[in-house]
């Protein structure tokens, strides 16, 4: 169907054509007609050009009477031609009548030649039109195919928005064929040229029926329930999953098209933690991260600087992570006195330099190595690391005086199986003995992993499906906790708003994830299916893995905080004493040639350390 914006554009066109058509059909066929000619030479030569525009008034006149200008199909139909001659006729009957009655003696074949010839123009020039439009709709028709059929799921002012975006934007190569809208009222109304076919139910429907490719949510609003119905379609319907807008992104001009974020459809919903007495613990101190130049340790240093430490002293041994943060920082205007420093925990000289010259009042070390194959590999390095690069940054804290130290640990210190685990839960205990003994607030806080990290599981697996797979997977059965870097982040400053010394904060991360449903779910938002377009392959446990971490020893005592995601775990017993005995005998043992010592002692340290020996490989 020609669409209504073009009918004026083919009423201009069209009446200027029969004007032309007139004009010239009556020239002709006074040359057609041997005693017109004469006539017209010798009586009405002036008035030739009065007598075309006549006729062109009469024809203009009828065809609008008999809607010969509303062109509403690409084709013919037979109704069409007989109101064009209809009008054709009502001229001749008009034109000889008045001539019969004036006496013009106009010859009559003159006037019967022109109407033959004006229906046949007039013909012509509708004919033109259609070839025209019926192009257009060939060069579109072609263009579309090389474009994916979209279904936009949402048809309110983002879902609109979006539609006219993608037709006025080709080469994005997405074509917009149907609206789903949970609202009854537009189900089967037509929004911008396109039906509503239904409300979610008729999701699958409809991706049948108009063939779509790509299904796209445009309901910033959206929640995770609802992503995960529609992402549960897509997995049916093997559509790719994108979405329009989101809480962030409310107005349309603002919002982006993009792939659905796998943080939006973590297994439990967001956590929104209450900050407000982290601004009393930030705001004008001094705050010191150690490893800030990592994926937690950036986020810390941003959130501390949004809620306005008076400094900020970045510490880390990745001099280019380092360089890339003091950069971005800088070029935040309300970011002023930030502090890089180059460094090692390891370096007890390192330490006291910083310490010395900027007197934090508030530490968090996040500095560690945390990549369980790799410490498996290079075991006493871990040590080295995590347990007395925590004890050197504890003392350091201690000798300087701050007022807090916010361990960053991990759930993989509880019943540890492998090198990093234990050194993390040796550091935890590093650190409750330190509060008992000193000014300085101790405490950690335990998270499971980390989504968009550097190295964890997503940003890993995203680069093996970019190349066309295969995806790795250790063991089917293998779950995780996750969490988002800002999450986590959350947690730590308000944990340690809320530390009074001694305690390890845990977060109730909901249920664990299985890694192959992640898998699968980011293989589908790439538009791709889980082991047809893209293999699965199981790899089996790596030494020191675990098929699933938990959060908590089983003789902690939990107890709820204020904020009810938040727990703490009260300090347990130790004799003091007896640890810094052992932890002096770790530390001599931590060569190659003594790694049988070291993990006698690590076990002597957490007796729950049942690690699974074996060389490992890192490839």
């Amino acid at each position: 169907m020609i669409k209504q914006k073009k009918k004026r554009l083919i009423l201009l066109f069209l009446a200027v054509w029969d004007l032309f058509s007139v004009a010239v059909s009556v020239r002709v066929a006074i040359e057609l007609v041997p005693s017109a000619a004469w006539i017209v030479r010798t009586r009405f030569r002036p008035y030739v050009t009065a007598f075309v525009f006549v006729v062109f008034g009469l024809v203009f006149l009828f065809n609008i009477a008999a809607r010969c200008y509303d062109i509403s199909a690409v084709t013919f139909t037979a109704g069409e031609m007989l109101r064009l001659g209809l009008s054709v006729f009502f001229y001749l009957i008009i034109v000889l009548a008045a001539d019969s009655i004036m006496s013009f003696r106009i010859p009559w074949e003159l006037v019967i030649v022109a109407g033959i010839l004006i229906y046949v123009a007039m013909l012509a020039g509708r004919t033109l039109v259609r070839l025209f439009f019926k192009l257009g709709t060939m060069l579109q028709n072609r263009g579309d195919a090389l474009r994916q059929r979209v279904l936009i799921f949402g048809a309110g002012e983002a879902g609109c928005y979006l539609k006219n975006r993608l037709d006025n934007q080709p080469h994005q190569h997405l074509n917009p064929v149907v609206f789903i809208d949970d609202n009854p009222e537009l189900k089967k109304r037509k929004i911008g040229g396109i039906r509503v076919h239904g409300g979610i139910e008729d999701m699958a429907e409809a991706v049948d029926k108009y063939n779509v490719k790509v299904i796209i949510v445009a309901i910033p609003t959206a929640t995770r329930e609802l992503l995960e119905r529609v992402l549960k379609i897509c997995r049916e319907t093997k559509c790719q999953m994108k979405r329009f807008g989101s809480l962030d992104e409310i107005d349309p001009e603002q919002a982006r098209l993009a792939n659905i974020n796998l943080e939006e459809l973590l297994k439990r919903d967001r956590v929104h933690l209450n900050m407000t007495v982290v601004r009393k613990m930030v705001e004008g101190k001094v705050v010191l991260v150690t490893g800030g130049a990592g994926s937690i340790g950036t986020e810390i240093c941003r959130q501390a600087l949004r809620y306005n430490c008076r400094e900020l002293i970045v510490f880390d041994f990745n001099e280019n992570g380092l360089f890339e943060i003091d950069n971005e920082l800088r070029l935040e205007k309300k970011y002023g006195n930030v502090f890089v420093r180059l460094g090692s925990v390891r370096d007890v000289g390192r330490l006291n330099d910083v310490f010395q010259e900027f007197r934090p009042q508030i530490v968090f070390h996040a500095a560690a190595h945390k990549h369980v194959p790799m410490m498996e590999a290079s075991p006493c390095e871990a040590v080295k690391n995590n347990v007395f690069g925590t004890i050197n940054v504890a003392q350091a804290a201690n000798r300087y005086n701050a007022d807090k130290f916010i361990l960053i640990s991990t759930d993989k210190a509880v019943n540890p199986t492998n090198i990093m685990g234990a050194s993390k839960r040796v550091a935890e205990m590093a650190i409750q003995m330190f509060d008992s003994v000193c000014e300085t607030d101790f405490a950690a806080v335990r998270f499971g992993n980390v989504l968009g990290s550097t190295g964890s599981v997503v940003p890993f697996f995203t680069k093996q499906i970019e190349k066309g797979g295969p995806v790795t997977v250790t063991h089917p059965d293998m779950r995780r906790y996750f969490m988002t870097i800002p999450e986590a982040v959350q947690l730590v400053l308000e944990a340690g708003a809320m530390a009074k010394g001694g305690e390890i904060f845990v977060l109730d991360m909901g249920s664990p994830v299985r890694i192959y449903d992640l898998a699968c779910d980011l293989i589908r938002l790439s538009g791709l299916e889980p082991n047809t377009d893209i293999q699965i392959t199981f790899t089996g446990l790596r030494p020191g893995e675990k098929l699933f971490e938990e959060i908590r020893l089983e003789d902690e005592d939990v107890s709820k905080t204020d904020n009810s995601k938040i727990f703490v775990l009260k300090p347990l017993q130790y004799d003091y004493k007896k640890m810094q005995t052992v932890i002096s005998r770790l530390d001599s043992v931590l060569t190659q040639d003594q790694l049988g010592e070291m993990y006698s002692i690590m076990r002597e340290l957490v007796p729950t350390f049942d690690h699974r020996e074996g060389r490992a490989a890192i490839s």
